[in-house]
């Protein structure tokens, strides 16, 4: 099995642990006694921690020459983090879980990403390739939020963390057993004068260290409306009447939507360009928060409204990773993949902390407009990476003297 294949099934594994338990950790936490602030803060904490861990092992990736260590072990402290949990009888508990999750997690998408973007170095559809391994870890996730809200009604939440738990463990022993490690290419050794003489001279071309900031921009504030949405729309529909299956299916709904979205937007992206696919994705995000404060109450809308919101999460999240993962060379990649990452959680971080703390002081409808703005600024951001993007295309190659 060679490591895209690998790859794609331990991430997927990893993205349905997440959708077992991010429709149900708000929920969790506030059943031990947290209120919608202090949810934020614990929430926001955790960011902390992924932003840094997430610049830490990319760093840390290339400079040690190794990825697999770091992803093995990041699975293995992942599947530790959701047994502490899942045995959290305070709010103290579960929050330390949640940092150490955060650390763990780190480590998982960081070094994961770099290692995709490794095995896809040299193959002409990234963006479609990307968006099967992407999108089949929606689908694991759509199946893990479907199963996750049962589980919880008919067993317990922390049953449910410990099936998590169980998962990552799972993952682990597929990426130890089965994932190669491709080795980062090391500098050209000197050689003699007589052989340099024989040796047609190659213009070396430096890859790029770093992400535009047009680029991060967008990133951090897709990363803030997702998260400030997201962790807030269980405890809005549940506000609503909502149980936690309807939510927990409706969470579902737009990750089956992602998986056929991400395939076909990552394709795009390939003829398209990035930027293009990452601006849509922007907007139709915008729209999607826009629908949440008007049909809220309406069951038969928020099916429709999901499905949008799957074709919005597609476009961006296929096209952000692709576009990440090609902007440096094998030397590199880690701390490109980590940059990425750091900003995504630093968008996080902004959402958690918006979160719980817009909703608990001004409403639900409040926090949701917000998010529509952030996510019109972050396909106002790609829009504008598109022009830098053209101009890159049409700056010729020069040609070898031979």
């Amino acid at each position: 099995m060679n490591n895209y294949r690998v790859l794609l099934v331990t991430n997927s594994i990893s993205f349905g642990t997440a959708g077992i338990y991010l429709p149900l950790i708000t929920l969790y936490l506030q059943g031990l006694g947290a209120d919608l602030a202090l949810i934020s803060i614990i929430l926001t904490t955790s960011a902390v921690v992924g932003l840094a861990g997430s610049y830490v092992w990319g760093r840390l990736a290339d400079r040690v020459g190794r990825r697999k260590p770091f992803y093995v072990g990041g699975l293995a402290a992942a599947a530790l983090g959701y047994v502490w949990l899942s045995q959290a009888n305070s709010v103290d508990m579960a929050w330390s879980a949640r940092l150490w999750d955060g650390l763990s997690g780190a480590a998982v998408m960081t070094v994961g990403l770099t290692m995709l973007g490794d095995t896809l170095a040299a193959s002409p559809n990234k963006g479609r390739s990307m968006g099967v391994v992407r999108g089949s870890a929606s689908l694991v996730w759509a199946l893990g939020a479907f199963a996750g809200g049962r589980i919880a009604d008919a067993f317990s939440l922390p049953t449910a963390f410990l099936i998590c738990s169980g998962m990552f463990a799972v993952s682990a022993l597929i990426a130890l057993l089965l994932l190669q490690e491709i080795p980062v290419v090391q500098p050209l050794t000197p050689v003699s004068a007589p052989e340099q003489a024989k040796t047609v001279a190659v213009p070396s071309i430096k890859p790029r260290i770093g992400l535009p900031v047009l680029f991060l921009a967008g990133v951090v504030l897709w990363g803030a409306t997702d998260m400030a949405s997201s962790t807030m729309w269980p405890n809005y529909l549940g506000s609503m009447g909502y149980s936690k299956t309807t939510i927990g299916s409706l969470f579902s709904l737009a990750a089956f939507v992602e998986m056929p979205a991400m395939v076909v937007f990552g394709s795009l992206s390939d003829l398209l360009g990035r930027a293009i696919m990452l601006a849509a994705g922007g907007f139709v995000f915008a729209l999607v928060q826009a629908l949440y404060i008007f049909f809220v109450q309406n069951l038969p809308a928020l099916l429709g409204i999901q499905v949008v919101r799957g074709l919005g999460f597609g476009s961006y999240t296929a096209s952000a990773m692709t576009f990440a993962t090609e902007q440096g060379g094998h030397e590199n990649r880690g701390s490109n993949s980590g940059l990425f990452n750091a900003m995504s959680s630093a968008g996080m971080l902004t959402g958690t902390m918006l979160g719980g703390t817009v909703a608990q002081a001004f409403g639900f409808t409040t926090l949701y407009a917000l998010c529509a703005v952030m996510a019109t600024g972050a396909g106002a951001c790609f829009l504008a990476l598109r022009r830098s993007e053209r101009r890159t295309r049409q700056v010729p190659t020069p040609e070898l003297n031979t």
